[in-house]
């Protein structure tokens, strides 16, 4: 008896340490916390009980990422919120227990400018901005024009409609949703409005070098600018090779006018519905001499050869006059010198070296395919460019897309759909038989939109807006916004972003400025 109560005692005894060295510990509970939405950085308090007063001893998490903790009480906790967090329960553990809220936490995503259209205007002019992640409540968009704000008058998650300031300037657009902001990869040109004026053609179908409106072309289609300002132009039903000075001075460099296959000198030359012009750092021209089949090169002082094609229609790879084409149509140069041609009817893209060597980039049969190489396909693809980095771009006509290929051959899809019109990114905008393509310095990509009579202007994240035209066909000079095209073919633009075109049923050069 005395025994068993010894060792009661002592139980007891055991009992009661273990109770004052190990106390239990309550589990926290979360009431609330607010904001209840934010982006990365913004201060959340929590409220609730039994948190640690040492924050170091608080674990919070916003949807399983781990967040700062910097100021703590038995029942409140200030937390930042993570960047890479995404929306959901908000969790809060003291040593090994752990609550979670019975709400979401909503993370919101930081806006991005992906275009302005049009970026150029003055003040009281309506511009719209696409981009993702923009509040649909108008009032939760602060736009401004090189920091003056705007009048936000339509507001979508991924467009805005807005008004230009009138004491704003020259400079960045930039949305600021919440606590986060968006700034555009180009300035908004303040007080300027692009123009549409014609640099030389009458708009009658016909053959006559002169200046300005006294020349005549029929069916202009490829455009090339050298340094100097002088445009080379496929004249494609004359069968030559015209010159434009950059007063609008109309000359013949190569080709007689009668349709055949001749190298030669200047006139002695002869072509078969030429294409495609490209102009390389020598100031040789090469042209894809679409019914000749053939890829011919012309010096600066006018002497044609044949750098590569049989003449008979087909798809062999190969050096010179072994290889073959199926009415080439675009053409471009990389800064190697290695030319690309959009080889329309065997729906490929074509590699030809500087010493003729003619092999397949990308293509095989019609039709639609993003991938690599000949696992890739086209349907009609007409217009090649080739950025700085090398990248080849293609108006793959009857796909009624932008495509985009690297110099491995990865062919992906930066713009189109389905044929119509409408601005967008990427797969959200439509284009209707797009033919010319052309790159400049800040890696945007000009269209010349041929169904839809439009220049259009693609950024390099795949966001389409229009430059200039409409749908109908017509002509008219003047604002861009109201000028009118038919048919607009090739499509150049300078460094100081001046854009050229030739305006194929109008039978004209014009500039976009």
């Amino acid at each position: 008896m005395a025994v068993s109560l010894f060792l009661s005692l002592l139980w007891s005894g055991c009992k009661n340490s273990d109770e004052v060295h190990n106390p239990i510990i309550p589990a926290p509970t979360i009431t609330e916390f607010s904001p209840t939405s934010g982006s990365a950085g913004t201060s959340v308090t929590i409220t609730g009980t039994n948190f640690s007063t040492a924050a170091a001893n608080n674990v919070v998490m916003f949807n399983g990422t781990t967040a700062t903790v910097s100021a703590a009480t038995g029942t409140s906790l200030t937390v930042s919120v993570p960047a890479g967090a995404s929306s959901g329960k908000i969790t809060v553990g003291v040593s090994s227990q752990t609550v979670s809220s019975a709400t979401h936490f909503t993370i919101v995503q930081a806006p991005t400018i992906s275009g302005l259209s049009p970026d150029t205007g003055a003040e009281g002019a309506t511009v719209t901005i696409t981009g993702v992640n923009f509040s649909a409540s108008i009032i939760n968009n602060l736009v401004r024009f090189n920091g003056a704000l705007a009048l936000v008058t339509a507001a979508t998650t991924t467009r805005l409609t807005v008004i230009v300031p009138e004491d704003g300037s020259t400079g960045k657009v930039t949305v600021q949703v919440g606590s986060q902001t968006a700034i555009s990869a180009e300035d908004f040109v303040y007080g300027a409005t692009k123009t549409v004026s014609t640099l030389a053609g009458s708009g009658l179908f016909g053959f006559a070098d002169g200046t300005g409106t006294a020349a005549q072309f029929n069916h202009p289609i490829g455009i090339a600018l050298d340094a100097a300002g002088n445009i080379y132009v496929t004249d494609a039903e004359n069968n030559r090779i015209r010159k434009v000075t950059s007063t609008g001075t109309v000359t013949t460099l190569a080709g007689d006018g009668t349709a055949g296959s001749a190298d030669g000198d200047g006139t002695a030359a002869r072509f078969l519905s030429p294409r495609g012009v490209v102009l390389d750092a020598s100031g040789n021209l090469y042209i894809a001499d679409g019914i000749n089949n053939r890829i011919r090169k012309i010096t600066p002082t006018g002497t044609v050869t044949t750098l590569a094609g049989s003449g008979t229609r087909g798809s062999t790879d190969g050096n010179g006059v072994s290889a073959q084409f199926d009415f080439p149509k675009g053409i471009a140069i990389d800064a190697s010198g290695n030319l690309y041609v959009a080889d329309d009817l065997n729906a490929r893209i074509r590699k030809v070296t500087p010493t003729g060597t003619v092999s397949t980039l990308a293509g095989s049969t019609l039709g639609f395919a993003d991938g690599v190489g000949t696992a890739a396909q086209f349907n009609r693809p007409t217009g090649v460019a080739v950025d700085a980095a090398g990248n080849v771009y293609v108006a793959d006509s009857k796909n009624h897309r932008i495509r985009k290929i690297t110099s491995t051959g990865e062919v992906s899809t930066l713009a189109g759909s389905t044929e119509g019109i409408a601005d967008g990114l990427g797969t959200a905008a439509k284009f209707s038989e797009p033919v010319g393509v052309a790159v400049d310095a800040s890696g945007n990509v000009y269209v010349t939109d041929s169904d839809n009579n439009r220049i259009r202007k693609i950024t390099p994240d795949g966001s389409v807006t229009t430059t200039a035209g409409g749908t109908l066909g017509g002509f008219t000079d003047g604002p861009a916004a109201t000028a009118r095209f038919n048919s607009p073919s090739g499509v150049a633009v300078d460094a100081s972003g001046h854009i050229y075109l030739s305006d194929r049923l109008n039978n004209r050069i014009r500039k976009i400025q």
